[in-house]
């Protein structure tokens, strides 16, 4: 594959990424209007937000990423694609928990999909000095579409609520909230025919389809570093869906903003965090492997996860709508980071025929763990630990992002810290 056509199925790839974030993440800024609309418990809004996604993309994540070690991986992604963009559309037709419920579960199937044939495909398209920045940059969609799920969602919420769409055939009868989930699905469906213009690479290096047995005693060796990673995204996923599912609505609850105002405070704050982490991390630990190895790239986690920590701390202790903000913005720079420095460890750490479904082993933690137990942790926390007063879901937040971030340093930090041994003999010798 051409250099061209290698970055050409980059971009694309990258909006597929942010399609799926915009999809996934949209109901955030809509939480209390659902709520009332369907009569929903925060609790069950949070289900939706969480564990109704997140562990059909976990169980689907591991078959989607072995299919993606043998299957043409362009395809699988484009049928993902179309899955979850119709799921989206179907989202705002719901007529009670269950329905939406269903409908979510559809999303998480097709998202499922796209990261680890994704991630396979970007591998196999790029030398091993390159990968990091190609990486890096298709985690750029995540950045872009965890922040424009809340930005340009809130700015499509403004229109719809100012009668933008009130022409428009099988838009004007629906509450503005449901609008927002019909359009949030169809742009997936634009990127369809674009998606299936980009080429199969050749699989560099793959000696078939192995066992998962294979897979975990790989993981577990060299100081189970893969395994640590996989371990620690599930953690800081806590901590990042907390703080990304409730952020819209404690800026609304407790500081008086409108959505529009909450989800572009909270989009702007992740967008540049996101991107300055996913193109600074990729650059720096691609730099870091060509004048120590590709083993060096472990020891940048211990900084990011440190940030991540102190963006906690700040969240904590954020008096105002904007300081909020800024530490939420803080949290991301260090998670992003951490995000796209360990998914390039990981890829490198394990051979061609095992990389998606290490991806998707990455993933199903991160799913089972951070997303089902984020979003819904807040407010079991802010009921049963803080009394559900006023301040109770900034603290719980801030609480489950702290202890978060305590423990990704905690797992992380005995092979990290050998990294960062060996780089400090490597350069007093």
């Amino acid at each position: 594959m051409s250099t061209t056509a290698a970055w050409s199925a980059v971009a694309l790839l990258c909006v597929a990424l942010l399609l799926s974030y915009t999809d996934r993440l949209i109901i955030n800024l809509v939480v209390d209007p659902i709520r009332a609309d369907l009569g929903l418990t925060d609790l069950e809004i949070s289900l939706l937000q969480g564990a109704g996604f997140a562990v059909i993309f976990a169980l689907a994540g591991l078959p989607s990423g072995r299919l993606a070690d043998r299957v043409n991986r362009r395809n699988l992604i484009t049928a993902g694609l179309s899955l979850w963009s119709v799921a989206t559309i179907f989202c705002g037709l719901a007529v009670d928990f269950w329905t939406f419920l269903l409908a979510r579960v559809a999303v998480g199937l097709g998202e499922a999909m796209l990261v680890p044939a994704a991630s396979s495909l970007i591998i196999d398209s790029f030398s091993p000095r390159r990968r990091g920045l190609a990486l890096g940059t298709f985690s750029l969609g995540a950045t872009f579409g965890a922040g424009s799920s809340l930005f340009i969602g809130g700015v499509v919420l403004g229109w719809i609520e100012a009668g933008r769409f009130a022409a428009t055939p099988g838009l004007a009868a629906l509450e503005p909230w449901r609008q927002l989930m019909v359009l949030a699905g169809l742009p997936g469906l634009a990127l369809v025919p674009l998606l299936l213009l980009v080429r199969e690479p050749a699989r560099r290096h793959s000696a078939g389809l192995v066992a998962i047995s294979a897979v975990l005693a790989r993981l577990i060796s060299d100081n189970a570093t893969v395994l640590r990673i996989c371990l620690v995204k599930g953690a800081l996923g806590v901590g990042d869906y907390a703080l990304i599912a409730w952020l819209p609505t404690l800026l609304q609850r407790s500081h008086g903003m409108t959505p529009l105002q909450a989800g572009g405070l909270v989009g702007l704050s992740l967008t540049v965090s996101g991107v300055i982490a996913s193109v600074a991390g990729g650059a720096l630990s691609d730099r870091f492997a060509q004048h120590w190895g590709v083993r060096s790239r472990a020891a940048l986690l211990l900084g990011a996860y440190l940030l991540a920590l102190i963006g906690a701390l700040l969240f904590l202790l954020a008096q105002t709508g904007q300081q909020t903000a800024l530490a939420f913005a803080i949290w991301a720079l260090g998670s992003v980071s951490g995000y796209v420095i360990g998914h390039v460890v990981m890829q490198e750490s394990v051979p061609n025929e095992m990389r998606a479904t290490t991806v998707a082993l990455s993933l199903a933690v991160t799913a089972l763990v951070g997303i089902s137990l984020g979003p819904t942790l807040v407010p079991l926390v802010a009921e049963h630990g803080f009394g559900g007063e006023k301040g109770s879901l900034q603290a719980a937040m801030g609480t489950i992002s702290l202890g978060a971030a305590l423990l990704a340093l905690v797992v992380i930090w005995r092979p990290a810290s050998a990294r960062l041994t060996e780089l400090r003999k490597r350069s007093s010798g």
